[in-house]
């Protein structure tokens, strides 16, 4: 089955761009009741699959070395991206 962290992701991304699940299934070019499916980690979709729904959702798919996984994570996992964050704040760093 998808991986949860995968499906957050996607559910997270589309919730993020305004989409429904619909929308998102149509972007992709899969029924609704599939992409639900594939976000509630219940299907193992193709990677095909998968590509599709990243590019409706302006995402890139990669596939990382199983050795870098654990750097991966720890690199996504630093805090809000450069666009969430102010420019300027009256907070010190």
């Amino acid at each position: 089955m998808v991986d949860t962290i995968l499906s957050n992701g996607l559910r997270f991304r589309r919730q993020r761009l305004g989409l429904t699940q619909q929308g998102a299934a149509e972007r992709s070019g899969l029924r609704q009741n599939y992409y639900s499916k594939i976000e509630q980690g219940k299907t193992d979709p193709r990677f095909s699959t998968l590509q599709d729904i990243a590019r409706a959702l302006s995402l890139e798919l990669m596939l990382v070395p199983a050795e870098l996984v654990d750097t991966v994570k720890a690199l996504s996992d630093q805090g809000p991206s450069p666009e969430d964050k102010p420019l300027f704040s009256a907070e010190p760093d």
